[in-house]
């Protein structure tokens, strides 16, 4: 992807309309998440304190995951027009710190005389093809 940034209007944009990417999670990034927010919870930060509670490791932040809707909408798709009006989330696996994830998403509906559109998304990890959070959002048009 580069450091491009995505210029989509929406009339580019149509019903099943798809865009993915991938992110790998590293320490680095809970760790900086962690001192970002102030959200030092020994579940996200102390492997042996998440491990005692049934979890193979530190868990990542959920708000992790968030940011990568934010990156998927801001930056690859649709872009610097737009943003998120709405954000419906289920998670339902956690993710780890060396995970590979998917950000898979699809446009399930545009509406041209509001300027927006609907978006599915998944968040899956690629290892174990577990989807760790689906999401619904609407996202408006700034141009």
């Amino acid at each position: 992807m580069g450091d491009e940034i995505a210029t989509f209007e929406i009339e580019d944009l149509f019903q099943g309309k798809e865009f993915s990417f991938e992110k790998k999670i590293s320490s680095s990034d809970v760790n900086m998440f962690a001192k970002l927010t102030g959200d030092n919870s020994p579940l996200h930060m102390e492997d042996q304190f998440a491990r005692e509670r049934g979890f193979k490791g530190r868990v990542v932040h959920g708000g992790l995951l968030v940011g990568c809707i934010s990156q998927l909408v801001g930056v690859h798709f649709p872009g610097k027009n737009s943003i998120i009006q709405t954000l419906d989330i289920k998670f339902s696996h956690p993710a780890y710190i060396g995970d590979l994830l998917k950000i898979h998403s699809i446009i399930d509906q545009v509406s041209e005389s509001v300027k927006t559109i609907i978006i599915k998304l998944a968040i899956t990890n690629q290892e174990t093809g577990k989807i760790l959070l689906k999401s619904k959002m609407q996202v408006g048009f700034t141009n």
